[in-house]
């Protein structure tokens, strides 16, 4: 196993449903993963992608989970002691981003990197971000910098587990629902939640825009791929954009 220490800076986005981890080469990242929590041998799987990376000489970590969780990624750095660990939580000011939350800390330290992601990908413009992973959380930025009030709620998987636990209906149509398929009633389910979650981007999206004018649309976040072309259906006028490891990204830019 790799435990040198070789200067490089490794990043780690430990959401609800995954760790993503990724090094910068240049600030670039590099050699970027997933590993989902409960994955078969999570643990050896992670060290096994850890000793491919070149040492590290400071560690940069945006986490929303459990202690539990958290652990198992500090249990991994042990194997590097030397290397400076830093747990990110979100600032007052950063990266270009002014917050106005009362307790900074208290913004979730993903929806900060993921806007600070996208104000760089506009070149410092006004933007609408749309996370949509365990959750639904939508944010904006505006000219100035200033994060303007945010919304969090269910994504698409969360409300079909909600159903899930509620209904028989539901329960018999979990799994086609998951995998794209199954007959009308999974169908239903599944254009359901989804038209819901994008009807809630639609609606936030057109009081940002009222307020600071139009702005791109940033979607990330593993529903991402299916609210994109629901909202450009309707919001033709927006420009609604992928942003790929919108946290990684926002890590290396913290990172810089």
């Amino acid at each position: 196993m790799n435990m040198r220490a070789d200067g490089a800076t490794w990043l780690f986005d430990l959401g609800n449903s995954r760790l993503k981890g990724a090094w910068l080469r240049e600030r670039e990242l590099a050699q970027s993963f997933a590993l989902a929590w409960d994955a078969p041998d999570f643990d050896a799987v992670l060290q096994v992608q850890l000793a491919r990376w070149p040492g590290p000489a400071r560690t940069l970590v945006a986490s929303v989970v459990s202690d539990s969780r958290a652990d198992r990624l500090r249990v991994a750095l042990q194997t590097w002691p030397k290397a400076e660990v830093q747990w990110l939580r979100s600032p007052r000011q950063g990266c270009g981003i002014t917050g106005y939350y009362r307790v900074p800390e208290r913004l979730g330290i993903d929806r900060f990197l993921a806007m600070a992601a996208a104000r760089e990908t506009a070149h410092g413009g006004p933007v609408i971000v749309a996370g949509c992973g365990t959750a639904l959380t939508l944010d904006a930025v505006d000219a100035h910098g200033a994060q303007r009030d945010g919304l969090i709620a269910p994504s698409p998987a969360l409300m079909l587990r909600s159903l899930h636990g509620a209904t028989a209906i539901a329960a018999t149509n979990h799994d086609a629902f998951a995998q794209g398929d199954g007959d009308d009633t999974a169908r239903a389910l599944r254009t359901g939640c989804t038209r819901s979650a994008t009807a809630l981007v639609e609606w936030y999206c057109a009081q940002q825009w009222a307020e600071m004018g139009e702005a791109p649309v940033y979607l990330h976040g593993g529903w991402a791929v299916s609210l994109k072309p629901m909202l450009e259906e309707n919001q033709r006028r927006a420009r609604v954009h992928l942003l790929e490891d919108a946290v990684l990204r926002g890590l290396a830019l913290w990172a810089a």
